[in-house]
């Protein structure tokens, strides 16, 4: 049974972890498996779980979800940042949950900060005491290890505040956040269906899971406004880059109507031919170079004076 990542069992006052691999799903049992592990799919269909709840609970492609079968029996999926090393947080990891005939057994392909902290917990003395506290451990651990990724995301938009490029980092949180918010508002929906359910689980656990959906729910807003931020970033940066350009343009443009008489004159003297005044006289060339400057100083007066040289496009 290598799919079996960890057995907890579960008493009125306790935790305990059994020793034997076990072959039966029992009542008041945590069964934690690798669900893309060999041999998951037919232990959980010999143990009378239909074959449709397997195939959600070992599903590739998911969403969250909240599915009630009966007065008891559910499906909870939900999503949870990825703070696995070397990975994005953005590539959210899937956990799904089901409750069936009194058992509790969850499922897993990428490992879940979230998971091992209460299994961590469990192994200390510390961690839940019922199946009902550690849905709520699972539910509230992925809302605080998204809330601590967000407040990096917000210490990043502060930073992006000062920038005058539109930045590939800046490009990435953005993509990131619109990742995360992909699956963080239909979990909001899940939550708030598990906590209005009747099964008993929840219904023992009202009041903390009311906090767990205004915490997801205030997750949701604080993605809504940053995703707002961002793009008011990027268009400030825009239009910074935009009036930058039209001043360059309007610089370019000043200076060519000054320059536009002497090339015409140079021009006109240079192509060459018969006739041209000056030609026989020694002093034509620096009278002719005179005139030019002449030009070139009458019209930067003229252009001062109109003020375009302060004027902005």
């Amino acid at each position: 049974m290598d799919f079996l990542i960890d057995h907890w069992r579960f008493s009125e006052d306790q935790a305990v972890q059994p020793e034997d691999k076990p072959q039966n799903i029992e009542p008041g049992h945590w069964y934690h498996c690798q669900r893309d592990a060999a041999g998951v799919r037919e232990w959980l269909v010999s143990n009378a779980i239909p074959a449709s709840i397997v195939d959600s609970l070992l599903a590739e492609d998911t969403r969250p979800l909240f599915e009630q079968y009966d007065d008891q029996n559910f499906l909870l999926i939900l999503r949870g940042v990825n703070l696995n090393e070397n990975a994005d947080p953005a590539d959210m990891l899937s956990v799904r949950i089901l409750y069936y005939n009194g058992a509790l057994i969850s499922s897993r392909k990428i490992p879940s900060k979230t998971i091992n902290t209460l299994r961590n917990a469990l192994l200390e003395g510390n961690g839940p005491k019922s199946l009902a506290e550690l849905v709520l451990g699972i539910v509230d651990g992925l809302n605080r290890n998204i809330d601590s990724y967000l407040d990096l995301v917000e210490d990043k938009i502060t930073a992006f505040d000062d920038e005058t490029e539109l930045s590939e980092e800046l490009m990435n949180t953005h993509k990131a956040l619109l990742k995360i918010k992909r699956f963080i508002k239909p979990q909001q929906y899940a939550i708030d269906d598990y906590q209005n359910s009747s099964v008993p689980l929840a219904s023992n656990k009202h009041l903390r899971l009311r906090h767990s959906v205004n915490t997801i729910t205030r997750i949701n807003e604080t993605l809504d406004f940053y995703l707002s931020e961002l793009e008011i970033i990027k268009g400030e940066l825009r239009q910074y880059h935009a009036e930058k350009m039209n001043q360059n343009t309007y610089l370019f443009s000043v200076i060519a109507a000054i320059f536009l008489p002497t090339s015409f004159l140079t021009g006109l003297l240079g192509v060459n031919v018969g006739g041209i005044p000056g030609t026989e006289s020694p002093v034509a060339f620096g009278v002719f170079c005179l005139g030019l400057v002449a030009i070139f100083g009458l019209e930067f007066w003229i252009l001062r004076r109109l003020q375009f040289f302060s004027k902005q496009p």
